[in-house]
């Protein structure tokens, strides 16, 4: 089996996971919209577009994640100079792809709760909002946006990197049998 194709499993897996997923987000963001737009006079709209939005995206990520598993892992796995991908049947490239797989599934769930978490800071920074939380409320917002920030540093860094976390997993485990 060629690493394209065993990217593609996990990656369409993943895709499905999304798919799932999207409704349920669908509906916390729906109850989130109607709950507080019957709190606030204010006008709601830039909310649920931001909100329909991130739906519509994650919908759109996991359809293309489902149709196009093959592009994607393409687009990710190392390549050569000659821009074919790196692939000799080792498990070092098996470990490459299974790392890749589980960025792209961190990725996944961080990127919509970065989207969620900003809204989040942003509805509860409105004065006449800000009174249904505690004080201080809007700090647990921005702890919650940094540490997102983090996730998504270590999905991308999975994606991107993977070789070099598989390189570096392999010099532990040998670095006794020398």
């Amino acid at each position: 089996m060629k690493s394209i194709e065993i990217l593609s499993v996990g990656i369409r897996l993943l895709g499905i996971y999304v798919f799932v997923n999207v409704f349920r987000l669908g509906a916390n963001q729906y109850q989130a919209v109607i709950q507080y737009r019957s709190i606030s006079e204010e006008d709601m709209s830039l909310f649920a577009y931001v909100s329909i939005g991130l739906v519509v995206l994650m919908l759109m990520a996991s359809i293309t994640m489902i149709k196009y598993p093959a592009l994607i892992s393409r687009w990710i796995l190392p390549k050569t100079k000659e821009n074919e991908v790196i692939f000799d049947g080792t498990a070092k490239d098996i470990e490459v792809s299974i790392f890749t797989v589980i960025g792209v599934y961190i990725l996944s769930w961080a990127i919509p709760d970065f989207v969620q978490n900003a809204l989040w800071w942003w509805y509860s920074s409105h004065s006449r909002i800000s009174g249904m939380w505690q004080q201080g409320r809007g700090n647990e917002y921005i702890i919650d946006q940094i540490v997102t920030v983090l996730e998504m540093a270590i999905g991308f860094y999975l994606c991107f990197r993977s070789q070099g976390i598989s390189t570096l997993l392999r010099k532990f485990r040998e670095a006794g049998l020398k």
